[in-house]
């Protein structure tokens, strides 16, 4: 087992206090940071002698009273973003906006809210092809953000994310793309515990997602006059079905024409049954 670093019990103080102050008011944490502060300050003061240990008192009350303000910070921040979150018209023009730092911090919300343990290990650093880590009942999930506009994800990015979901020995792995998926990465995943997650069923999530946190957060609100609650957030949504043949459809984007680079469902029985049912993407 691995030693565990020094850092993390200050990241794990600073992250239950920034969770702290998303529920209550953040202005509490100058509060708080006081009586983290003053406690051993005044200890120091009136219970030890010697003026040079007091010092002491300053460090151990300040590294504390700091986190505490930061994460006093991080919260009204917090709940600023999720203000502006509730408001939004959540769509794939929506995700194509965001940048990679967001698009990775949202898609860790949707999983958040669903009670997963959440790591977030991305960062745009050599991550391993891992961005995320879940874990919940004692299983884990490892997923893999791809927010991209004009790009489509091939079969090499969904066989090396499963080579290192093998690696892991991770129960699930997950692809969220802003964009598309190829064929053959589509025909790659089929009958593996890999599910890819394009544009259209990521937007479905997150209005799933921004329609439990109003519930949650507004629950009269919602409920008088408005539709009971979809599925949960994280339950992918399934795509439609070909118009024409009854397969499934896949998110394509048009190369040419007056509709060049929209989304629009295809059929994925295109390549193979020249089967051209399209549908469009609401």
């Amino acid at each position: 087992m691995s030693r565990r670093r020094r850092t993390d019990l200050w990241d794990d103080f600073f992250e239950a206090m920034r969770w702290l102050f998303t529920v209550i008011n953040p202005a509490w944490s100058i509060l708080i940071a006081a009586g983290f502060f003053f406690a051993p300050v005044l200890w120091f003061k009136y219970k030890v002698s010697i003026p040079q240990f007091q010092v002491f008192g300053y460090v151990l009350g300040g590294v504390p009273a700091f986190f505490s303000l930061a994460a006093g910070v991080a919260g009204w921040r917090y709940r600023q973003n999720r203000a502006a979150f509730l408001q939004q018209h959540l769509d794939i023009g929506w995700l194509n906006n965001l940048s990679w730092q967001d698009f990775e911090r949202q898609v860790a919300e949707v999983y958040r809210q669903e009670g997963y343990l959440v790591d977030e290990v991305g960062g745009g650093g050599a991550d391993g092809g891992v961005d995320l880590r879940l874990r919940r009942d004692g299983l884990t999930t490892i997923v893999q953000c791809k927010r991209w506009k004009t790009y489509k994800v091939g079969v090499k990015t969904v066989r090396e994310l499963f080579g290192v979901m093998t690696a892991e020995k991770a129960n699930r792995a997950v692809i969220i793309t802003s964009g598309v998926y190829t064929d053959e990465a589509l025909r790659f995943a089929q009958g593996k515990p890999i599910e890819l997650v394009d544009a259209a069923q990521l937007a479905q999530m997150m209005r799933r997602f921004q329609h439990a946190l109003k519930q949650s957060l507004e629950p009269s609100i919602v409920s008088a006059g408005s539709a009971p609650v979809p599925a949960a957030a994280t339950e992918i949504p399934a795509r439609p079905k070909c118009p024409r043949c009854g397969s499934e459809m896949v998110l394509r984007r048009a190369k040419k024409g007056t509709h060049a680079g929209r989304e629009f469902w295809g059929c994925s029985m295109y390549s193979t049954a020249k089967c051209g049912g399209i549908r469009e993407v609401n």
